[in-house]
């Protein structure tokens, strides 16, 4: 099974959403993209395998490749490299809502596959955006 996460690159952070098929599973928020001159950075575009990991201190989180994780981010937490916060929805001023909830939806969705011993994978690619500067120019793939 393969999942699709669009994203777009901000300096700030970079959002995105997750979907199965043509289905959204969920919102995704991260660090913004290194051209942005931030300490931390997003994932680089390309397809990644997805695995379940427990930790004690941390509980249960999505293995992304080698490089990175999916897992659940208070409010006010702010994603460093490599990591992937799932997210219900947004409120007006963009504080994400419900990312515990978002997580858990998500990991009983994929829970069902690896418990079948399905390879599941994510597609990040970008959505188009036009940009200022030069070194955050990409090729869309939308």
């Amino acid at each position: 099974m393969r999942l699709l996460l669009k994203r777009r690159y901000t300096p700030r952070c970079t959002p995105g959403r997750l979907y199965l098929g043509h289905r959204p599973l969920c919102l995704m928020r991260e660090a913004p993209k290194a051209c942005f001159g931030r300490e931390h950075s997003c994932l680089e575009e390309g397809v990644y395998e997805l695995s379940p990991e427990y930790t004690e201190e941390s509980g249960w989180m999505i293995r992304v490749g080698k490089q990175g994780w999916i897992k659940s981010l208070g409010p006010d937490q702010l994603p460093t490299s490599g990591i992937m916060a799932p997210v219900t929805c947004y409120r007006a001023e963009g504080r994400p809502l419900f990312t515990r909830l978002a997580f858990q939806r998500l990991f009983d969705e994929l829970g069902c596959c690896w418990e079948r011993g399905e390879v599941v994978e994510l597609q990040v690619v970008s959505v188009g955006v036009p940009y200022l500067r030069e070194s955050c120019r990409i090729p869309s793939y939308s």
